[in-house]
């Protein structure tokens, strides 16, 4: 009787913990640079006034400045802002830093972002006293950790949609728990765009079913939900909005590709020609990392002035060799017109992994001794070291929110 009144008692329906660091990037400066501590902080890709912040600190948010407000207007909101450049880099060094604290305390389940972990919680753990403590411990070895001005909001909920919300309904350090028997009054008073995969158009089509807030959100049946979202991931966003623990769909790698946005001296098609090989270069070596190999070949360039994009694409054998994707991607470039370009990108796609690629014995790459031999040299002395054709400058690798880049990728 003892054991299953225990058991009955620590089914309490939580089951997920999450955590969003606050401020990710423009936090980690403020910790590495004592001057900015306490001071509205931008973190931007460049230092020019026509680029946008990718990051804002806590004082920053105060002005209504936040991630995507053009540099110009944050500086007229705040015209003691401090703008900073991104550093890509120490970003996803402190990133490995907090993983490890979390890890002191209980295990990741998930990397959910560069700035956003999610972690299952054990049958003990699930009791809210016991989570509560759990959440206030690891705020304390990130602090001690990685550092005191880099500070955390975690949400612990049924699953990981609703310990996300959670965790973004009180910041900065903030730390709810979303109890099945609170819900749904507890996030009555939020937006839908609050809630993870509403964005703008499915804010706009649940406007137009009728549903303009979270109370129609959640008195909607599953089937109206289904034909808003034209599929079956309408039912799994009411299962989990209404508190069941699905497991995450696991999505195949489809494609690997770099963008940049190019710095004013750069937009020209013959100055941002190092620029799209660096890329080609990153995304070859990503390619191989790993352990695919490519069907086809994309490159998409922005232009100024908003003219609108330029997109061609070529296909081919299967290949991971650097020096063949680089000739396929110049012959694209070359036929490009001879407009200013504002951002360039290349993907590479229809990909294959590597057990499963069907090699041609007519027609062995000649050069892949070679190129194993320059990732072997660039891995051990620094990415760079060893450059295809002419010099490439160096660019910082960015930061995809979706993938947290390896330390070698720098």
């Amino acid at each position: 009787m003892n054991t299953r009144r225990e058991s009955l008692e620590s089914e309490s329906g939580l089951r997920w913990l999450f955590v969003d660091m606050n401020s990710f990037f423009a936090s980690c400066e403020q910790q590495e640079n004592p001057d900015l501590r306490g001071d509205p902080v931008a973190v931007a890709p460049m230092l020019v006034d026509t680029t946008c912040a990718i990051a804002a600190s806590s004082e920053a948010k105060i002005f209504g400045i936040k991630t995507g407000t053009p540099i110009w207007e944050a500086k007229k909101r705040c015209p003691h802002i401090k703008v900073v450049q991104a550093r890509p880099k120490l970003y996803v060094e402190y990133h490995q830093q907090i993983c490890e604290a979390i890890e002191t305390c209980i295990p990741i389940d998930a990397v959910m972002s560069i700035d956003e972990v999610a972690c299952k919680l054990d049958k003990v753990q699930v009791r809210p006293e016991i989570a509560r403590a759990l959440a206030f411990a690891i705020k304390s070895a990130i602090r001690e950790r990685a550092g005191a001005f880099l500070s955390c909001s975690i949400g612990i909920a049924s699953n990981k949609l609703l310990a996300k919300l959670a965790s973004d309904m009180q910041k900065p350090d903030g730390l709810v728990l979303l109890l099945p028997e609170d819900l749904p009054q507890a996030i009555m008073h939020l937006e839908l765009q609050d809630i993870c995969g509403i964005g703008p158009n499915m804010k706009t089509r649940l406007n137009q079913a009728g549903i303009t807030d979270i109370a129609g959100l959640w008195a909607a049946d599953a089937q109206a939900l289904r034909r808003i979202w034209n599929g079956i991931t309408g039912l799994r966003f009411h299962a989990l909005l209404h508190g069941a623990d699905l497991a995450t769909p696991v999505n195949p790698t489809r494609s690997m590709g770099h963008q940049h946005v190019l710095a004013p001296e750069e937009r020209t098609m013959e100055k941002a020609t190092p620029v799209i090989r660096q890329l080609l270069v990153r995304a070859a070596q990503r390619l191989r990392s790993d352990g695919f190999y490519c069907r086809r070949l994309c490159l998409d360039i922005k232009w100024v002035q908003d003219l609108g994009h330029h997109f061609d694409e070529c296909r081919f054998q299967e290949t991971q060799d650097t020096r063949v994707l680089l000739n396929t991607l110049m012959r694209l470039w070359s036929a490009a017109p001879g407009l200013k370009p504002l951002r360039v990108g290349v993907v590479l796609t229809d990909l294959t992994p590597q057990a499963t690629h069907q090699p041609d014995l007519f027609d062995q790459p000649a050069t892949a001794g070679l190129t194993t031999a320059i990732d072997r040299l660039n891995s051990r002395y620094g990415r760079g070291t060893i450059n295809y054709g002419s010099s490439i400058p160096e660019m910082t690798s960015k930061i995809a929110f979706q993938r947290v880049p390896k330390l070698e990728e720098f």
